[in-house]
């Protein structure tokens, strides 16, 4: 079967959110920093861009290097039977294709792939940009997918300002034969963002949904309005706590 498995990435192929485990590693008052800065700019649950970039100028003027953090992203929870379950569907399902779609960014999904040997899974990686610079080596320049000086990307069902999922997953269909060219697309995710993209599949397909996060809260809202009214909600859902069962 031809399929497509997209991937989030913080509590859904790994077992944490890495914009804030960077910090909890390094820093307690970082860590602190960056909530307050979270919750005084609005930016909802997830951690923006912009704010992750603005504590991590003061991770590196506290002295802490690009060893401290890549070691910090190595160290990242990651069960070993979410591992189990990609590579042994990529080997036994050779027309599988693996792509992310993460508010993350490249430097930090970038080294926690090479940690565990899977540089070469995903085909594309959608995320945010990320640099060290070339300056301070052991600054790290974190971007937005959609900077700020481009058009609003429009989206009003929980896609944060710097990326709309859903749109992003409809392009990389155009530009793979489009969303027929798939018999199945399977998206893992647990945020609020990734609601959008479910929007756009279609019945058959499947959402593996976690447990006890914004996105599973949201669509068990979105079946018991009493209005009876939904958001067009067509794929499958299955629910699931524990990377056991993604693997099975």
């Amino acid at each position: 079967m031809k399929q497509l498995i997209v991937f989030d990435f913080d509590w859904s192929f790994v077992d944490q959110d890495t914009d804030r485990w960077v910090f909890e590693v390094l820093s307690t008052e970082l860590r602190r920093k960056l909530q307050e800065r979270k919750s005084s700019q609005n930016t909802g649950i997830q951690c923006t861009p912009d704010v992750v970039d603005q504590t991590m100028y003061d991770l590196f003027k506290a002295g802490f290097t690009r060893e401290d953090v890549s070691g910090a992203l190595r160290i990242l929870p990651f069960h070993p039977a979410m591992k189990r379950a990609v590579l042994s569907l990529k080997e036994r399902s050779p027309e599988t294709t693996f792509i992310c779609l993460s508010n993350s960014n490249e430097i930090y999904i970038g080294t926690i792939l090479a940690k565990h040997g899977l540089t070469d899974l995903f085909d594309v990686i959608i995320t945010n940009p990320a640099r060290w610079d070339d300056q301070h080596p052991d600054l790290i320049h974190v971007g937005r997918r959609l900077p700020a000086s481009s058009p609003p990307h429009g989206c009003s069902v929980g896609c944060l300002a710097n990326m709309c999922k859903g749109d992003e997953l409809d392009a990389y269909l155009a530009a793979h034969g489009g969303r027929d060219s798939f018999k199945r697309i399977a998206y893992v995710g647990d945020g609020a963002n990734d609601f959008c993209p479910l929007l756009r599949m279609r019945s058959g397909d499947v959402a593996y949904v976690r447990k006890g996060f914004e996105l599973a809260e949201k669509i068990v809202h979105e079946r018991t309005r009493e209005d009876g009214k939904k958001a067009g909600l067509k794929v499958d859902v299955k629910f699931w706590e524990q990377a056991w069962e993604i693997d099975e």
